[in-house]
């Protein structure tokens, strides 16, 4: 960035907004300080088996990636970064209490995100007071892993942090895997795109991964779909009451409170018992319009790229490698999966 553009940037972003990426910078940084060699992590006797373990895991499951994809692998997760807390970011998205919609921030020359993540804490818990002093509903959670996109402006890539150590093998290898494919592909600030595409790649990848019997791929699959199924639950339920805000327009809290109680909780439960599922997740924890729009996010074209690639009818290699390809002259005036379909 040219000093130029530096005054600008001082010049129109506000000192709250200044003092965010002041610390974003300072966390991001604080990162690469300290970090170990994986294979200095390895031999070093202090650190548990378990975690070394997983490293190895790490180092494995990327080796595949990049062969998978036919791709020169770059030194991502080469090192080991010991975090002073479980998470390595707090992530906080607000809503109004009349609408269904993560609320962006903007930055100059960076763009706009529908949500902020800290490396304190405590930052986000005070960002997540003062928006619900201003009277918006809130969702805050933890991160354990993220991607800086493999940036090539950026002097250092990501490292393997401490917080992945909080996931089983199978877990830890769907992270990677997922983590690894916004490396390859990032659609401009499409966060809801990257972030199904991501998981979608992730979940088929398991599979040639692990080699599967038949058997345990069929229940490998069966998982993906009751989930997928119930994740389609949750966003039509979020979209009836969107629509129920709109048509009464008053009472916005009461409307939310018994939407919860009378219809969201009996239909969720009585979905985790169509779909034989042990373990009925959206239960767990309170939901409010924040988590909601938290929710879509991450899962509203999850049905639109499981579409395209059925469309497609390719390989997952030649699918992935041709939205690389696709992505590379999109100009962002149209949703990119359009663009795609438009030029096969």
């Amino acid at each position: 960035m040219d000093v130029l553009r530096v005054i600008l940037l001082f010049t129109l972003v506000s000192c709250a907004k200044m003092s965010y990426l002041a610390e974003q910078g300072i966390g991001q940084i604080s990162l690469e300080y300290e970090d170990i060699d994986n294979e200095d992590f390895l031999k070093d006797p202090n650190y548990s088996d378990e975690h070394k373990q997983k490293v190895k895991i790490i180092m494995k499951v990327k080796d595949y990636f990049f062969k998978y994809y036919g791709l020169k692998a770059y030194p991502i997760y080469d090192e080991v970064k010991l975090l002073d807390q479980e998470a390595v970011t707090y992530l906080v998205i607000h809503s109004p209490k009349n609408e269904i919609k993560a609320m962006p921030t903007s930055f100059p020359f960076m763009g706009s995100f529908p949500y902020l993540g800290f490396f304190s804490k405590e930052s986000a818990k005070e960002y997540k007071q003062d928006k619900e002093a201003q009277d918006f509903q809130t969702y805050m959670r933890p991160v354990y892993a993220y991607s800086t996109l493999n940036n090539p402006y950026w002097p250092f890539h990501d490292n393997i942090l401490s917080s992945f150590f909080y996931f089983k093998e199978k877990e830890l290898t769907r992270l990677v895997f997922h983590e690894l494919v916004h490396t390859i592909l990032f659609v401009g600030s499409d966060v809801t795109f990257n972030e199904n595409l991501a998981q979608f790649v992730a979940d088929k990848m398991m599979l040639d991964y692990y080699q599967f019997d038949q058997k345990e791929q069929q229940r490998q699959q069966e998982n993906v779909k009751r989930n997928n199924l119930l994740k389609q639950e949750i966003v039509a339920l979020a979209s009836k009451l969107n629509k129920r805000y709109q048509l009464e327009k008053t009472n916005f809290d009461k409307i939310g409170d018994e939407f919860l109680q009378n219809v969201f909780k009996p239909r969720i439960k009585k979905k985790c018992a169509e779909l034989q599922m042990k373990k009925c997740w959206p239960l767990s924890g309170p939901w409010n319009n924040a988590r909601f729009a938290a929710f879509k996010t991450y899962e509203a074209k999850h049905n639109d790229i499981s579409d395209l690639y059925q469309q497609l009818n390719l390989p997952l290699k030649d699918f992935v490698l041709l939205l690389i390809k696709l992505e590379k002259n999109y100009d962002a005036d149209s949703d990119f999966i359009s663009h795609v379909r438009a030029k096969v």
